[in-house]
């Protein structure tokens, strides 16, 4: 066992999950001092730990008492827990250093016959390569595998409101890496990784009659930017061929 701080823990939890100190507060129902006072040293005996542990989706265990690890990937978590895992993960494009991929990683082929895919960060989804499987070591959770997916399938925690109403913030989504960018079709949902962006993102795609004319756009109307990068500046990771849901 290492001797980190409950406070540093707090603040890697919070940063894991993508919060601010307010938005964490607000999600424990606590106030943004309370926060700095646990993560400063302040307060080491709050009531609100667990809660702080169930929203960023961080063992409590390790939180707490500093046992075992941070994420526990051989759990298959429920698709509530997976909401409150990512949730504030939501909207924060940019901000790459709460992202972090998996550190220590190793590919290890998938099995044809496995019932789970790996849920990627969309950091490591911006630097997937289709040169070696997408394995369990690189995932920041699990998902049921769909029929029809290939063994380099994956799942993605859809982030924000850019692409509501068909997708909420929190859904699962499984992207098919094995898709060739001429086998795309107008109105196809699709990650990329665009520029010098280091995480993937979520989009529609538009083809015109050039590929001058081809773009990324949200599903919410009501989003602020309705035509993005042209795909000539973008990397294709894969299609967009299912949602998750649980009944």
């Amino acid at each position: 066992m290492d001797n980190e701080k409950l406070g540093d823990r707090v603040r890697k939890a919070r940063k894991h999950a993508g919060f601010t100190q307010n938005q964490l507060a607000k999600k424990v129902e606590t106030s943004q001092g309370a926060i700095s006072d646990i993560e400063n040293g302040r307060n080491k005996d709050s009531s609100s730990l667990y809660d702080i542990a169930k929203v960023t989706g961080v063992s409590t265990d390790w939180l707490i008492k500093n046992q075992g690890e941070m994420l526990d990937v051989d759990k298959v978590p429920s698709i509530d827990e997976l909401r409150a895992q990512i949730e504030a993960m939501q909207g924060q494009q940019g901000s790459a250093d709460l992202f972090d991929a998996p550190s220590g990683t190793q590919h290890a082929p998938m099995s044809d016959s496995s019932d789970m895919v790996p849920i990627l960060s969309w950091v490591a989804a911006g630097s997937w390569s289709n040169v070696e499987p997408v394995s369990m070591s690189d995932a920041i959770g699990k998902a049921p595998k769909p029929a029809k997916l290939s063994k380099n399938g994956f799942a993605l925690i859809v982030r924000g409101e850019s692409m509501l109403p068909k997708f909420d913030p929190g859904d699962i989504i499984y992207v098919e890496p094995q898709t060739g960018f001429l086998a795309l079709k107008n109105a196809d949902l699709i990650i990329v990784q665009c520029n010098d962006d280091k995480e993937a993102t979520f989009k529609q795609l538009v083809l015109g009659e050039t590929s001058d004319d081809m773009y990324l756009r949200p599903l919410n109307p009501n989003w602020h930017e309705q035509r993005m990068v042209p795909m000539g500046e973008c990397n294709l990771v894969g299609k967009v061929v299912g949602k998750y849901v649980e009944y």
